[in-house]
């Protein structure tokens, strides 16, 4: 299986939090992931791979919202699970606002939704935002924590959204989104 791993970390520093443990996750697991940084992909690097996670980035690493090289994401019908930052991304290419949300440490989660990247009711997670979204159709709200919306898929494709950082404490999401999208 080939799985694009997508940075959106400005600085390569950071992609040693945010990048690298899901790619320690996806690699003890067997998969080799192909790593790139989102200022170098294309609509031919996503349909080249069977699947794409779009890694978080720090606090206040927020040059990727204001890329148009992104739309790219609506073209492709790849399973694509975005992490964290990469969250806000996919909130506002599918035309969700933004919000100034900050959200830091463990939180419990509540699934509303069934959906196969947890099968729990409930579970903890760690969240690292200073956003979140109001989230609007195509989206749709699978889990929250409190009121928060925090994972999403597109009603249509396999395009999910998770605000918390999976590979933090639920590396099982990870690999659900690996093993069954």
């Amino acid at each position: 299986m080939r799985v694009l791993l997508i940075s959106l970390c400005s600085d390569p520093l950071s992609e040693l939090e945010f990048v690298k443990p899901v790619e320690d996750i996806l690699r003890k697991s067997g998969v080799k992931p192909l790593i790139k940084h989102c200022s170098k992909i294309s609509l031919k690097d996503l349909n080249s791979v069977d699947k794409s996670i779009i890694c978080g980035s720090a606090l206040r690493d927020n040059a990727f919202l204001e890329s148009r090289s992104f739309k790219m994401l609506e073209e492709s019908d790849k399973p694509i699970l975005s992490i964290g930052s990469g969250f806000h991304l996919i909130a506002k290419i599918f035309g969700c606002d933004l919000l100034n949300k900050t959200r830091i440490g463990v939180f419990r989660v509540r699934s509303i939704n069934k959906n196969v990247l947890s099968e729990r009711k409930y579970f903890y997670a760690y969240f690292m935002t200073k956003k979140a979204a109001k989230i609007i159709g195509p989206l749709k709200t699978l889990a929250k924590a409190g009121e928060l919306e925090c994972i999403v898929k597109h009603e249509h494709k396999d395009i999910y959204g998770c605000l918390f950082h999976p590979e933090v404490m639920n590396p099982e999401i990870i690999l659900n989104f690996i093993l069954k999208t």
